[in-house]
Formats: structure tokens, C-alpha cells, sequence
């Protein structure tokens, strides 16, 4: 079970996301992947950051080196890697500061990206097929001679320029990922930050928490959680369940504007939203609820539907008291709102 992992519906992934790698990172990517080539280097993780940072600062002390030992047309070696490595490393360093669970959110999605474009290899190669066997039903009566070999000539173009342009796109997404992975390796761990959904863990938002019964305004709290992780866990294996976690985070991002988002406890997380009606926040929880249940979660691989997903909430207001009085409320609307087949919002006041 523990060989599946899924991948998303594209159409509601990416939004209101900032963008955390530099302008023109593909572009580099792909000139970083030529050098490799050029210099006959190894795809490691140390040689791509070598690659990608001499591409995009030619002419900071790292490219400057690089020029110097490659000078007169010599090759880069493996022992020149190893040896530069410290001045790949500084300029990761001036880079701007990145948020390690941003970066393994971006991870993420590169992955779920390169296995859609495996899918869509597997696509060419299908409807190549199903092409082929087509034109041998679609002979003329009384010709026997098979398929047309112009129409035949036709489709092998067709299909080499498809396969071409997922190479290039394979190696574009494989250059950005062994990217983010060396960026990923030298941004220490935040615990303030929840690792797996990239949302606020309950220890960071301790000051958030203290806060809440001093704001004379109100705030709203959701509970909501989704109603059978744990079915998923067992059919699928741990980490379908967990990228299953991330579909629903990046649910309630999308139509939770303006909103604080934690995860309290394994599966079950807190909304708040402060100085907002109790409706407007009921409202965003039974967008998230239809969102969740609209959205097709595939296996990677071999893109089997997981079935439909849904979520719970509990929904309570908060005016002048401890936030653990609030919670309690919302989690108490939630329990209920779970109760059977789920897939409910429960509110008040």
C-alpha cells in the first residue's frame, strides 16, 4: 500500500500561491541541465546547484571560478564540483530567506506534476495505438494492402513531436526539483510551521491563540476535519492519506481569505477568522464542504479515482472569552455534523 501517492485535480491547485523561486527559474533549469550535459557531469543534486547557481549568476565568484577552471574549453569534473561546492553554497545563502514548509509544499506539487506528465506519456502511446488499430479497421473493401503508409507516416510525426515535447518538460520539471531539493536541505525545520501541510502547528499559534479573548471584535472559530481519513489510510497506505491532508488544506486556503488556518491535531483543524459575522465564516466552511466533495483525487500511476472525499465542520463565536471556550463549541457542532455519513456544517452563535 505504501507505493501510492496521489496526485490532484490542476484545476483548483496553485491558487493565491507566491511564487517562491526566482523569475525565470525553468528557463535556467533547463540552461543548468545543457551544462551538465556539456561538462559530462553526473544529474546529482550537487551538481545540478552548481549548474543552476553558475547559470544564474554568471558573474558572481562562483561563475567566476567556474570560467577559470574551464577556460581554454576544459571540462568540469566531479572533484571540481566537490571543491566549489562551498561557493554554490554561499549563494544560496544571499537568496531570499524560504520558508521550508513552502518549499516542500512546491515539492510536492512538482512531483504530482511530473507524474501527470508520465500519465500523459502513457496517453501518447494509447492514442497511438488506439490511431493505428483505426485505420486497419478503416480500410477500403476489397484493399488489402493494411493501413495507409501516408497516414502511418503522419501519425509517427504527430507522435514523435508529442514525445518530444515531454522530454523537454520531464527535464525542465526534474532540473526544478532536484533544485528544490537542495533548497529544501539547507532551510532548518520550523516547528512553529506544521511539516506535512504547511499550515500554522498548534505551538506556533500560541500567540494568535493568547490574543483572541482580548479582541473586542470577535472572532470565529471552524473545526472541521475530514470524515474517513483513517478509510484511506487503511485502503491506500500513509501516504495517500497524507497527500489526501494536503487536497483539503489547499481546500480551505482557497476559499478561506483572510484566515488563520491550524493544524490542532491529526486530522482535525481550526479556522479562525476574526472580526467576521458567524454566517460569512459558516459560508466559507460549506464552500470548502461542496469544493472537498466536487474534487477528483487520483492514485499516481495508475490514475485510479480514490473516491469521493468529504469533510465535517463545527462552527461557534468567540466574544470576550478564551479561545478553548470557542473551540470547544465548534468542535462539539462537529462531532455531531460527522455523526453517519458526514459531510455536514453545523453553526451557532
Amino acid at each position: 500500500m505504501g507505493r501510492h501517492a496521489m496526485i490532484m485535480d490542476w484545476a483548483s491547485e496553485g491558487q493565491n500561491r507566491p511564487d517562491i523561486d526566482p523569475p525565470g527559474l525553468f528557463d535556467a533549469s533547463r540552461e543548468a541541465l545543457l551544462f551538465l550535459d556539456h561538462h559530462r557531469l553526473s544529474r546529482t543534486t550537487n551538481s545540478y546547484a552548481l549548474a543552476l547557481q553558475t547559470v544564474l549568476h554568471p558573474y558572481g565568484p562562483l561563475g567566476q571560478d567556474v570560467a577559470r577552471r574551464t577556460d581554454g574549453g576544459v571540462r568540469l569534473t566531479e572533484d571540481d564540483v566537490g571543491e566549489l561546492m562551498p561557493l554554490v553554497r554561499e549563494h544560496e545563502a544571499i537568496g531570499p530567506a524560504a520558508d521550508r514548509a513552502q518549499l516542500e509544499r512546491d515539492l510536492s506539487d512538482h512531483a504530482e506534476a511530473l507524474d501527470s506528465l508520465t500519465s500523459d506519456a502513457r496517453q501518447i502511446t494509447s492514442d497511438f495505438t488506439s490511431d493505428v488499430a483505426a485505420l486497419r479497421h478503416g480500410k477500403t473493401l476489397g484493399n488489402d494492402l493494411g493501413p495507409d503508409s501516408g497516414a502511418i507516416a503522419l501519425l509517427l510525426e504527430q507522435l514523435i513531436a508529442r514525445i518530444s515535447k515531454t522530454e523537454r518538460d520531464l527535464e525542465e520539471l526534474s532540473g526544478s526539483i532536484a533544485a528544490l531539493r537542495s533548497r529544501i536541505e539547507s532551510v532548518p525545520q520550523n516547528d512553529d510551521i506544521d511539516q506535512l501541510t504547511g499550515v500554522m502547528s498548534r505551538t506556533g499559534a500560541r500567540t494568535l491563540i493568547e490574543g483572541l479573548a482580548s479582541d473586542s471584535h470577535g472572532y470565529v472559530v471552524a473545526a472541521c476535519s475530514l470524515d474517513d481519513l483513517e478509510g484511506i489510510n487503511e485502503r491506500y497506505g500513509r501516504s495517500v492519506a497524507d497527500n489526501v491532508l494536503r487536497a483539503f488544506v489547499a481546500t480551505l486556503r482557497q476559499v478561506g481569505e483572510g484566515a488563520e488556518i491550524i493544524r490542532w491535531q491529526g486530522n482535525l483543524f481550526v479556522v479562525v477568522l476574526r472580526g467576521r459575522p458567524l454566517s460569512m465564516v459558516a459560508g466559507m466552511m460549506e464552500d470548502a464542504r461542496a469544493a472537498m466533495q466536487a474534487r477528483t483525487l487520483r492514485l499516481r500511476g495508475s490514475g485510479e479515482p480514490i473516491g469521493v472525499v468529504t469533510m465535517s465542520a463545527g462552527v461557534a463565536v468567540g466574544i470576550g472569552v478564551p479561545m478553548q471556550e470557542a473551540f470547544d463549541r465548534a468542535d462539539a457542532l462537529r462531532i455531531v455534523a460527522s455523526e453517519g455519513i458526514g459531510n455536514r456544517v453545523m453553526s451557532r452563535a
